[in-house]
């Protein structure tokens, strides 16, 4: 005991003893041993005798005992610096090798120490009481069903009520979150005001100065839901206790004596014993059912949108010489003509394929993963690279582009794939550099994509996702406005608009020179 609670007890066992308690009944009611009881009873009355000043009392230092790993301390250290995981067992070994007599307990307890000092404690939670609708908390957890079958368990929980939404799912991709994220709020019939997590990726991209930078995707689908997002700190699950715990209640009381096969019956019985079990759990504070408790937060959730976000994945695909897009392992027909680019809109049922100015092109039921599209005979070709065809498409970038397609064609002696390996680096590259890096292969006559590749690699950097809507958009503007050119203005008009002139009514006469 220091400082203040041993004050406090020495109050308790004075006031005791004025009582007429025995030293006995003194430790058995304060739950401390007789000898402390002796030993705080002559400290106050030496401190009667004796006085005291109030520095000493505050500052009364404490005089360490020597210890037999003292000398060895630097030893250990170094240790520890070596191999962090040090255990203790493995380092008394060690000791005993260096001559120390001492024994495990204590070795133990001063690694514990000197592990506190190199690495700072983790941020201890603090216990916190939420509103109605105030705070839901979500995370992922892995487990393994028969088979050895990998499978995520989706948990988000509403903190007040403790209504637990529970999916199973086989990815933890962004998209897949923010479904589930979307399929929560819809079965709680409102969104929280806030929703905590930990640093899932897809939800934080990194942390800078001990901040999380959250996903910007993430960000766009938290303001249209209009809820705050917060995240718990690193290593620190302790944060989103309500959620963990339902893990661990999921574990003893699902899983346990329970032999599951599949991802599909894995689903159905999440559903069944969240509707029988999980709802109908007594609160652990009100006592009621938490689907009792659910009704009563119900009007305190934030308002659905009318239309919820889409949670849909997008690729960018470039049509193959099949007129044929992939998507996973599975190829789809698209009538888009061949090497164009196209947008896939894919979520766990459907897809849809648009084009670059977002024209609806056809929609196809998801096919899973590994199966294959069975092409209708009009998409059927004979041919398996059409060259002319592939040339006339490098051709449209330029004429420096089509010059190199024309040179490879001569130069090759099967052109095709690399043609058509040439019109995919629009994927993830961008057309000029790519163009670019012809125009510098054909001055040494290298004609060959991987060249091509090469050169892109060390002189420019892959375009993003961004630079593909970027660049589809650009192009939809300018052939919307080729038939309304914009003219600039004179420049007189700035000039007055510099001196704070109003500026001039007339206008230069055509082919007038201009100031």
């Amino acid at each position: 005991m220091r400082g203040e609670q041993r004050r406090r007890v020495t109050y308790d066992v004075q006031r005791l003893m004025q009582a007429g308690r025995s030293q006995r009944e003194i430790a058995h009611t304060l739950g401390i041993a007789r000898k402390t009881v002796r030993k705080l009873l002559r400290e106050l009355e030496g401190r009667r005798a004796e006085g005291e000043s109030a520095l000493e009392r505050e500052l009364r230092p404490r005089v360490a005992k020597a210890s037999k790993l003292d000398s060895h301390e630097e030893k250990v250290l170094e240790w520890l610096g070596k191999w962090p995981d040090l255990t203790a067992v493995r380092c008394l070994e060690k000791l005993e090798a260096e001559g120390f007599k001492g024994g495990y307990t204590i070795v133990r307890e001063r690694l514990k120490a000197l592990r506190l000092e190199l690495v700072p404690p983790l941020p201890k939670a603090t216990p916190f009481e939420t509103a109605p609708g105030q705070r839901a908390e979500y995370d992922w957890s892995p487990y393994t069903l028969e088979g050895g079958l990998k499978v995520q368990l989706w948990n988000a929980t509403l903190r007040w009520s403790r209504a637990p939404s529970l999916a199973a799912d086989t990815n933890t991709r962004q998209t897949t979150i923010l479904r589930r994220l979307r399929e929560s709020f819809e079965e709680w019939g409102g969104v929280p005001h806030e929703a905590l997590t930990d640093s899932m990726p897809g939800v934080v991209d990194r942390w800078e100065c001990d901040q999380p930078i959250l996903n910007a995707r993430y960000v766009d689908f938290v303001a249209y839901y209009g809820y705050r997002a917060l995240t718990a700190p690193r290593r620190c699950p302790q944060w989103k206790a309500v959620a963990e715990r339902l893990f661990l209640f999921h574990e003893k009381n699902l899983l346990n004596g329970r032999t599951i096969r599949s991802v599909e019956e894995y689903a159905e019985l999440l559903a069944w014993w969240r509707r029988e079990k999980a709802l109908g759990k007594a609160h652990p504070e009100t006592g009621r059912p938490v689907h009792e408790m659910l009704a009563l937060e119900r009007p305190q959730l934030l308002p659905l949108p009318a239309r919820p976000y889409d949670t849909r994945d997008v690729f960018v695909r470039l049509v193959d010489d099949y007129q044929r897009v992939q998507v996973e392992t599975n190829h789809y027909p698209v009538p888009a003509p061949i090497g164009s680019r196209v947008y896939v809109c894919a979520d766990a049922a459907r897809l849809e394929i648009v084009d670059q100015q977002a024209r609806r092109l056809i929609e196809h039921e998801r096919l899973p993963d590994g199966a294959r599209t069975k092409l209708t005979p009009p998409h059927v070709r004979k041919v398996r690279y059409d060259l002319d065809e592939l040339v006339e498409r490098l051709s449209g970038w330029g004429e420096r582009a089509g010059a190199y397609a024309l040179g490879l064609r001569e130069a090759r002696r099967y052109p095709g794939p690399q043609l058509a390996r040439l019109l995919q680096l629009q994927i993830d590259w961008s057309v000029d550099d790519v163009v670019a890096a012809m125009d510098q292969a054909m001055a040494y006559r290298c004609y060959d994509v991987a060249a091509v590749l090469r050169i892109l690699e060390t002189r420019y950097s892959p375009r993003r996702f961004e630079d593909h809507i970027a660049d589809s958009t650009r192009q939809r503007i300018q052939e919307v406005m080729k038939d309304h050119p914009v003219t600039p203005r004179p420049l007189s008009t700035y000039t007055a608009l510099r001196e704070g002139d109003p500026p001039r009514e007339k206008r230069s006469e055509p082919g007038a020179s201009s100031d």
